[in-house]
């Protein structure tokens, strides 16, 4: 089975869009780092803002993919 750009790039708007509200969720569950831990929140939080990024640039280089292959077909 194929998939296509256009199904990746569904995929990961979806899952961005799913990490973005989990991320929201925590932050308004736990708004104070003394409530659960320094280093649980750290790591907690750390992990959406070192994959949100990634998961916007493979967007971007999706779309880029798009936009680059009207030009060699």
């Amino acid at each position: 089975m194929e998939v296509t750009n256009t199904e990746v790039k569904h995929y990961f708007e979806e899952l961005q869009q799913q990490l973005l509200a989990q991320q929201a969720h925590w932050e308004q569950v736990d708004p104070y780092p003394h409530a659960v831990g320094v280093l649980m929140r750290a790591n907690r939080l750390g992990w959406y803002e070192k994959i949100l990024p990634e998961i916007e640039n493979a967007i971007h280089t999706l779309e880029d993919i798009d936009y680059r292959k009207d030009f060699i077909n």
